[in-house]
């Protein structure tokens, strides 16, 4: 429910749960995040321990925007 349509169409439904269900090892930081334009914001993340095949922490970014008065979505996930 917290993910645009766009944001659903770029994954796959596995890659979704896989991303959500990291594991008990898995770990992240969020920066302080920008204003983009209008009511969206970016925020760097970096993730640790949420591939098996990768030891060292990944460097991405999460783009939040305003749905509504008080509500928010997740336009691009890491």
């Amino acid at each position: 429910m917290m993910l645009t349509d766009g944001a659903r169409q770029r994954v796959s439904p596995e890659r979704l749960q896989e991303f959500f269900s990291p594991g008990p090892a898995a770990a992240f930081e969020i920066q302080h995040g920008k204003r983009i334009h209008g009511g969206e914001y970016v925020f760097p993340v970096v993730l640790f321990g949420f591939s098996q095949q990768k030891l060292r922490p990944h460097v991405c970014s999460i783009v939040i925007a305003r749905a509504g008065k008080d509500e928010w979505v997740v336009q691009k996930l890491p």
